[in-house]
């Protein structure tokens, strides 16, 4: 379930010019996007979502402190690769030196990175059906997310899973949220973006596909904001966790429209999802055993 790095080889290649692209997009207003007759920008899925163009956080333009990115003594190479790398998948393997890593977290992530190299499944949290979290689910590929709103409610909806994320509007969070998969997230829109402010979230969950961990006190806000007269969508997240992290940080990432109803991209990711055709040491499929009712 990986997108291959072709996306991330032409915008990271150079990073000069992935400054420059991604400068652009953040600094520029989008003549043309589409609104709600409210006057808010309409992200709303018309017969369309959001796929996710790419698997990476990229640096966002002027900010000091980067996404964790792939070590470069390991490139990744995904399986619609393979015949230029040789026919050898190589799993993403993070780059530990990266300052804002506290050394518990950089201990963990090396640990992870030493079982992958000695064999072990890469574990991605939407490839094996579990969420990914947030600011995670942001990088998952492979079916696009849909957003619908209403003026006290954003709810995005996740193809893989489903997945479900409520984000209420104009409202306040709760002063002891429960550790949930996708926290507590609250919104509100300022001019041409969305804004979405999250905490709550379980540390079952990863920051991202190299496995950065995070603790109960992660807090992330979101900035979704349309590009190319809505063709496009930027996402801007920033990260604080004082168990984790040594600093506050931030990602860009893109998503490319989908057009495609929601009601063709359902996908119950469980079903046949647990065959282990070539007997791989991979995390299990979540399962409950009581009802939520």
């Amino acid at each position: 379930m990986r997108r291959t790095q072709l996306h991330a080889k032409r915008v990271l290649a150079g990073a000069a010019g992935a400054c420059i692209l991604a400068g652009l997009a953040f600094a520029a207003d989008t003549p043309g996007a589409p609104r709600l007759p409210s006057g808010v920008p309409d992200f709303s899925s018309n017969n369309m979502g959001w796929a996710s163009d790419g698997v990476v956080f990229f640096p966002v333009p002027g900010e000091k402190y980067v996404p964790i990115a792939n070590d470069p003594k390991y490139p990744q190479c995904g399986n619609r690769i393979l015949p230029r790398c040789g026919n050898q998948i190589i799993p993403p393997i993070a780059d530990t030196t990266n300052p804002i890593l506290q050394p518990w977290a950089a201990a963990a992530m090396k640990k992870a990175n030493e079982e992958i190299l000695k064999g072990k499944q890469s574990f991605e949290a939407m490839s094996r059906c579990w969420p990914g979290g947030v600011p995670g689910m942001m990088l998952f590929t492979a079916e696009p997310a849909f957003f619908l709103q209403t003026p006290k409610e954003v709810t995005i909806l996740y193809s893989r899973g489903p997945h479900i994320r409520h984000v209420y509007m104009n409202a306040q969070h709760s002063s002891n949220p429960a550790l949930t998969w996708l926290g507590e997230s609250i919104g509100h829109y300022e001019g041409d973006e969305l804004v979405i402010d999250t905490i709550g979230l379980s540390p079952k969950t990863f920051i991202d596909w190299y496995h950065t961990p995070h603790t109960e006190k992660l807090h992330v806000v979101e900035r979704y904001k349309l590009l190319d007269g809505g063709k496009r969508m930027q996402g801007i997240m920033t990260v604080e966790d004082p168990g984790t992290f040594t600093t506050k940080w931030s990602g860009l990432h893109y998503f490319i429209k989908h057009d495609l109803p929601i009601a063709d991209s359902e996908s119950i990711c469980a079903e046949n999802n647990d065959a282990n055709y070539f007997s791989e040491d991979e995390v299990p499929i979540p399962q409950t055993k009581t009802p939520d009712f």
